[in-house]
């Protein structure tokens, strides 16, 4: 199974502290785990950009840190991408 999976309506606007971070994550596995439909998320393939742009997303990173953390090429590419679907 091959995955894409951003959701950019999650922002989150207070700096994080790690409670809120590992909240965070945990959201995110949960929402890919539904995306998997069953499948365990050690056998599914996906870009590592868009799980990176996940990532960035589900932190409450604006799109300006977004830029800094993962470049300003991989972010336009992702964003991009995201538009698509």
């Amino acid at each position: 199974m091959d995955l894409q999976f951003v959701k950019r309506n999650t922002r989150i606007t207070t700096p994080l502290d790690r409670a809120k971070a590992q909240a965070a994550l945990l959201t995110l596995r949960r929402e890919w785990e539904v995306a998997a439909e069953g499948e365990s998320l050690v056998n599914i393939s996906a870009s590592v950009g868009l799980m990176l742009l996940d990532v960035a997303t589900k932190l409450g990173m604006t799109p300006e840190e977004q830029k800094v953390v993962l470049g300003a090429r991989l972010y336009q590419e992702a964003f991009k991408k995201t538009q698509k679907t």
